[in-house]
């Protein structure tokens, strides 16, 4: 330690362990198990790159690492994104004017990837009704097994929540949901991914799955088993009619939105409901939704979709 600091260059930045960990909790409060993972990742990558040193070399090595490792423009971004949110939080702590001008440097690489206008994978109805044919025949799976894994397939194909979301979703929000005309679930900030409470309409297809599923579960009950699903899927890979690889619980929200392109279901409400694309001064300062125009906007273009 001796040595180090009296090898120090003045032109650098030093920060410990310790430091970048206190920013990885800071930073993992509050947010969604996966996230906290990515963050854990990038600062775990940070130490081994940089070694406690920030100056332009080490900037540019990272910078390198970062570039050849990520597959795709997002995982880039939260890489770089993250760092230099590291480095925000090192001023705080050090106020050395030298980590802003680090951090105004340190920035993700132009025209690294092609952008693809398209996604790559096609979701379409075919697709989940063999998922739920193959939940119905599986003989190892229970009736009620079979009747939350595919109560869960279905709300996500009509609604487009994420995963995430619709795990944290509770017996009594479905009950009251179901007490209204018309029916609308009730998402809160807390349940979302970005902390928007949003509405749901639920579609009629679902309705007697969901009435069924929840019969004589107490109140604070979660409806679905997500983690169940997911290992399903794992163990019994459903290929897609458009897409190479295997449909995934994910894909659904992709199929709501896909699907909704299709029925010219392209407006506010559709964002409302995904909680997807609301972060402008617009959204945030002016818009309003009721939860009966949310189900009718709905329902106009939704109403005949059959998927199970």
């Amino acid at each position: 330690m001796r040595d180090r600091l009296d090898n120090q260059d003045p032109n650098s930045v030093y920060f410990t362990r310790e430091e970048l960990n206190s920013f990885v909790r800071y930073r993992s409060r509050g947010i969604t198990r996966n996230s906290v993972n990515i963050i854990k990742k990038v600062g775990s990558e940070v130490w081994s790159t940089l070694n406690g040193v920030i100056n332009t070399q080490t900037l540019e090595n990272l910078s390198e690492y970062f570039t050849s490792k990520c597959k795709s423009i997002s995982a880039l971004e939260k890489c770089f994104n993250y760092t230099r949110a590291f480095f925000n939080y090192l001023y705080k702590l050090k106020m050395d004017s030298k980590i802003l001008s680090y951090h105004s440097i340190f920035e993700k690489p132009k025209n690294r990837h092609p952008i693809k206008l398209l996604t790559s994978r096609i979701i379409v109805q075919e697709d989940i009704q063999k998922a739920l044919g193959e939940i119905e025949n599986d003989s190892v799976l229970s009736d009620a097994k079979k009747l939350n894994y595919r109560s869960l397939i279905l709300f996500l194909s009509y609604s487009g929540q994420r995963t995430i979301t619709a795990s944290r979703l509770t017996v009594n929000q479905f009950k009251m949901a179901l007490e209204q005309n018309p029916p609308v679930l009730t998402v809160n900030a807390e349940q979302d991914k970005i902390r928007m409470a949003h509405y749901v309409p639920l579609h009629p297809v679902i309705i007697p799955l969901i009435e069924k599923e929840i019969d004589g579960k107490t109140d604070t009950d979660l409806v679905f088993d997500y983690l169940g699903l997911q290992r399903w899927f794992k163990h019994h890979p459903i290929t897609m009619k458009h897409t190479a690889g295997n449909l995934q619980q994910r894909d659904l929200r992709k199929f709501f939105e896909q699907k909704s392109d299709e029925l010219g279901f392209i407006d506010a409400n559709k964002n409302f409901i995904m909680s997807h694309g609301t972060c402008s001064i617009s959204w945030t300062s002016y818009k309003q939704f009721l939860p009966e125009n949310v189900y009718k906007r709905y329902i106009e273009h939704w109403r005949d979709v059959k998927i199970g």
